[in-house]
């Protein structure tokens, strides 16, 4: 459904520094299916899902939806793609107008794009299918933001991405904000939701136990590049990576040590945390097909 292949971002200063937040990630997301893109914060997974929506421009790669080239489109073509694509950002004040009550946040897609309300509905009709999917009350759509819970402004945030009724909904860090009880409520909404709905869900964390408990499929990713992809990804682990941050116990953020020593270039990108490194990681290596999952190591079939 969604396909970006060989996505690159490098961010450029003015003192002509250059970080390459995105690193050649080929990725899919296939209709109404959960990917959990997993890593630790300041991997790159924010950056790629802003690549996916062209938010950004990338600096090398494509994007398809349904089979269409999109970073060939123009902004005005990208517009109506976008109605289909859809995102819950991790901090929903932010995303909401202060000066707004939650029901004119919840029904801005109706205004941008009139032509998606349903032939004889009205937008108060709208608004109430709306807040029962998403378990909100009627006088809570009367308050504004500071007057909810996060937990009820992130209902309100799945609310208005719902509401064209999208084929993909980006989750990004949705629930990092909140408290435990309420994590599991999101969790639980957003799945009720994909079902009766039929979207597609690209939910990035850094949190292991969510993309444990939410993914069909897990990508985790390291350094700006995706290092293992699959099922059952957590469990059976492959990549060092991805072997060692499931070794922790009761592990729910990722981390990752400061390095030792500076990354030879073009060496593998876990090139420097490695300690089953050999002399072959000094190449980068390529995304290989094994046991039913992609992943990006030299020595993984002696994992």
């Amino acid at each position: 459904m969604i396909e970006g292949r060989g996505l690159t971002k490098i961010f450029a200063s003015r003192g002509k520094n250059r970080i390459t937040a995105v690193d050649g990630v080929d990725i899919r997301i296939d209709t109404g299916e959960t990917l959990a893109l997993v890593g630790e914060s300041g991997c790159g997974k924010s950056t790629l899902s802003r690549l996916l929506l062209l938010l950004i421009p990338p600096t090398r790669g494509e994007v398809f939806f349904e089979g269409q080239p999109l970073t060939r489109l123009k902004e005005k073509e990208l517009r109506s793609v976008r109605r289909k694509i859809q995102i819950v950002p991790q901090q929903p004040e932010s995303a909401l107008n202060p000066r707004w009550k939650i029901a004119d946040s919840i029904c801005e897609p109706y205004r941008i794009h009139p032509d998606a309300l349903p032939p004889g509905r009205q937008i108060g009709e709208e608004l109430d299918r709306l807040l029962g999917l998403v378990g909100l009350e009627p006088e809570q759509a009367a308050r504004y933001p500071h007057q909810l819970s996060g937990g009820e402004l992130q209902r309100a945030v799945i609310a208005r991405a719902i509401a064209l009724e999208p084929a993909l909904v980006i989750c990004d860090e949705p629930t990092s904000m909140l408290d435990v009880s309420t994590q599991a409520a999101i969790v639980r909404l957003l799945q009720t939701l994909q079902q009766k709905l039929g979207c597609a869900l690209l939910f990035i964390t850094h949190d292991q136990g969510l993309a444990h408990a939410i993914g069909n499929r897990t990508a985790v990713m390291f350094g700006g590049k995706i290092v293992e992809e699959g099922k059952d990804v957590l469990d059976r682990p492959l990549h060092p990576f991805t072997r060692r941050i499931t070794s922790i116990p009761d592990s729910g953020s990722l981390s990752c040590p400061e390095p030792q020593e500076a990354r030879a270039p073009g060496s593998c990108v876990y090139y420097q945390f490695c300690s089953e490194k050999t002399e072959k990681c000094l190449k980068s290596p390529e995304m290989q097909e094994y046991g039913g999952r992609r992943v990006s190591c030299h020595n993984v079939s002696h994992a």
